[in-house]
């Protein structure tokens, strides 16, 4: 299945990237691009992998402890809606 980043997705994902290379490391950066990496393969392989949320009316995943990915699927292909840190304030429809 092919995967779709959203602008919004792109945005937060470097966001987050940049984030953890400031206030962190580079190597904590990495990890965080290894983790995505890897769940975006199994995604490919098996796309409702992720917990449906009934609320935002789209899947959600767990990258690491402190961000989640929202995705949604189409027939053939998954559209990544989001990366959010759960450290924020909830997230609600409007804010996908």
């Amino acid at each position: 299945m092919r995967i779709i980043w959203s602008k919004r997705a792109n945005y937060t994902f470097y966001n987050i990237q940049n984030y953890l290379e400031y206030f962190w490391s580079s190597l904590i950066a990495q990890k965080f691009i290894k983790d995505v990496l890897q769940v975006l393969s199994l995604l490919e392989v098996n796309p409702m992998l992720g917990k449906y949320n009934t609320n935002l009316k789209c899947r959600e995943i767990v990258i690491s402890r402190h961000i989640t990915l929202y995705y949604q699927t189409e027939k053939d292909y998954i559209e990544l809606i989001s990366f959010y840190n759960n450290r924020q304030k909830p997230i609600n429809r409007i804010d996908l």
